[in-house]
């Protein structure tokens, strides 16, 4: 098939000209680094050849052989840049125009590489005109050895003389390019380029850290970039760059950023889909611009199922999205290094049958924990999608929070709304394996089911470890002389006190805990229950929560119900209406000391009605199984 090319295309790219997209013939390709599956070519315009370096993901193209010797090809997006003194073209974009074709026109080579060639092709049994013309043009070095990956071997090619575009001014013996550094994807960075622009978003930021070695003090902070192709890649600032750049870069915003050098990514603190990462320096830019069409995605989500988490390596960085379905309290604990920071657990399930323990650390636990803790107080189950979680297999397998970790709290996107379906179309009440194996247990009512009397007959409670169970029972009786306490409503964190409160003559509330007055007090159900099906019976204990789920009403409206207004007829109603009703009891069995006796504690985690429909389908799946 006959093919036109570019006429003086090498000259008008070498010039600064990226608007040409000009037509080349490809006379020879090779790999030079088998483990970026990175290309080298010797590209032709009929008359005059050139080093061309294929960016990574152009790879794909020799490797289906819609790229070889004697392909004639257009170069959409390129950059011409200099390396080790040498000038090379940098293929960033290209399409195939005819996969194979005769060479086309006399591509001249320069003079000197003659006698190069000439003992590279006897070296390497180049034995016609092709390979000679081959071996001159850079394929070999001037040792007659294959150069490999060694991109400084390549012979620069002489060139005819081009008169550069208007925007390129002649200032005395010195050529400067003042154009802008034009604009390109992310995924095709590469320390080869010269003069290179991205424009991202930022999707996360690291804290500002300061660090101690050899060469002394410094500080140093990083920011992930998204590009609008998906590509990703981390900035890192250094001391004074950091002065520069920390204050304007904020997370969500979209920036311009030119003028740094990219060195490999140190995988180990660098979870990102790059080999590279940029440092940004004293003569870089970071520019603030305008989100108008909103191209660039506010995040990307590469998530795992959780069953997969459970054959993860131990510290690899993973993305994973699922229903919160519990949550304890935020604790203090003390690092290693002697500061206090806070820890909250919390568990998450999805549609692969599995749940996983994660752990929030620090701030964290203020802010979305926070948030989260109030949904499912409020009976809210919420999808929670975690960026960069860190793998643990400290206690079976667990994820933690780190640094770049980003929360996301019923986020809108199709993987949130796929798992909302399941779980409010029956995925709640499913039953799933923790791959934690101290993780705190599902609320679903479906699992670890337990008759009454199997509770003291199996010894449930006297490990090392609580038992967490369910059992469907009626309450026969409830303790109303001690069904509530009064409680401190300070906060110790991002909690509550909650501890035992006495009246002082003033009328005011004193916690000795707290060490505080205050006028009005909480009030907290500490309920006392017997409960029982047709197996046994056993007394348990409910707490807020749990107690709220049982009665129907706060433990303050109760108390003030009986100590205030006296009205010992609604009282009575409250407390009848729960007596002899069917719940799922979620109980959490341990046994206590209490000075020198033992005795097993039966705690109730959480109370539901049972519900026909959903627990005849529970009888229904059981019997099937005993069936099969």
């Amino acid at each position: 098939m006959a093919a036109s090319l570019t006429a003086n295309a090498i000259a008008v790219v070498n010039g600064g000209d990226l608007n040409l997209k000009p037509v080349v013939q490809v006379l020879d390709v090779r790999l030079i680094s088998a483990a970026q599956e990175r290309y080298r070519m010797v590209v032709s315009d009929g008359s005059a050849t050139q080093q061309a370096l294929l960016a990574t993901q152009l790879g794909v193209l020799v490797k289906a052989e819609k790229v070889k010797k004697g392909s004639v090809v257009q170069l959409l997006e390129y950059i011409s840049s200099t390396v080790q003194g040498r000038r090379i073209i940098i293929v960033l974009n290209m399409q195939t125009l005819v996969i194979e074709c005769e060479i086309i026109g006399n591509p001249n080579l320069p003079p000197e590489a003659a006698e190069i060639t000439l003992q590279a092709s006897s070296n390497n049994n180049f034995g016609n005109s092709k390979g000679a013309s081959l071996s001159r043009a850079g394929i070999v070095s001037s040792s007659g050895t294959n150069p490999g990956n060694n991109v400084q071997s390549f012979h620069p090619t002489v060139q005819p003389s081009y008169k550069p575009p208007p925007n390129y001014k002649n200032r005395g013996a010195i050529m400067k390019n003042e154009a802008p550094a034009r604009i390109i994807p992310i995924a095709a960075l590469n320390p080869y380029q010269g003069r290179w622009a991205i424009k991202a978003r930022v999707t996360a930021k690291g804290e500002l850290r300061r660090y101690n070695n050899a060469r002394g003090d410094g500080k140093v902070f990083s920011f992930d970039l998204l590009d609008s192709d998906g590509g990703e890649i981390r900035a890192t600032c250094f001391n004074a760059v950091v002065d520069r750049f920390y204050e304007i870069v904020d997370v969500g915003k979209v920036y311009m950023i030119s003028k740094g050098t990219l060195k490999p990514a140190r995988k180990s603190f660098n979870h990102l889909n790059n080999e590279w990462e940029i440092f940004l320096e004293s003569t870089s830019t970071v520019e603030l611009c305008p989100d108008e069409d909103n191209s660039i995605p506010t995040q990307q989500f590469n998530f795992r199922p959780i069953s997969e988490i459970e054959n993860a390596e131990n510290n690899s960085i993973v993305d994973i999205i699922g229903i919160v379905t519990s949550i304890n309290p935020s604790v203090t604990i003390l690092r290693k290094n002697g500061m206090e920071t806070l820890r909250r657990i919390l568990n998450m399930k999805d549609v692969s049958g599995r749940s996983v323990e994660l752990t929030l650390w620090g701030d964290f636990c203020n802010r979305e924990g926070r948030q989260l803790q109030e949904m499912l107080d409020s009976g809210i189950f919420p999808v929670l999608a975690v960026k960069a979680g860190k793998v643990n297999d400290f206690s079976g397998k667990s994820v933690g929070t780190i640094s770049s970790t980003q929360l996301y709290i019923d986020p809108n996107s199709s993987e949130a709304h796929s798992l909302r379906k399941w779980f409010d179309g029956g995925g709640k009440n499913a039953a799933s394996q923790s791959i934690s194996r101290d993780a705190m247990p599902e609320l679903s009512p479906n699992d670890i089911r337990k008759k009454v009397s199997q509770i003291k007959h199996e010894g449930l409670g006297r490990g090392d470890k609580p038992d967490w169970v369910t059992v469907k029972a009626t309450i026969s009786f409830i303790k109303t002389d001690t069904f509530c306490y009064t409680a401190c409503p300070l906060m110790i964190g991002d909690r509550r006190c909650s501890k035992k409160v006495s009246r002082l003559a003033s009328g005011n509330w004193c916690c000795d805990r707290c060490d505080k007055e205050f006028e009005e007090c909480d009030y907290r159900y500490l309920l006392q229950a017997q409960v029982q099906d047709h197996t046994g019976l056993t007394w348990v204990t409910a707490f807020q929560e749990s107690g709220e789920e049982i009665l129907g009403c706060s433990a303050k409206e109760l108390y003030m119900l009986k100590y205030e207004e006296n009205d010992d007829t609604r009282f009575g109603e409250i407390i009848r209406r729960s007596l002899f009703q069917q719940y799922l009891f979620k109980l959490k069995i341990k046994e206590e000391h209490f000075g020198d006796e033992q005795r097993v504690k039966i705690t109730v985690i959480k109370a539901e009605k049972v519900n026909p429909s959903t627990e005849s389908r529970y009888l229904l799946d059981l019997i099937l199984k005993h069936s099969a």
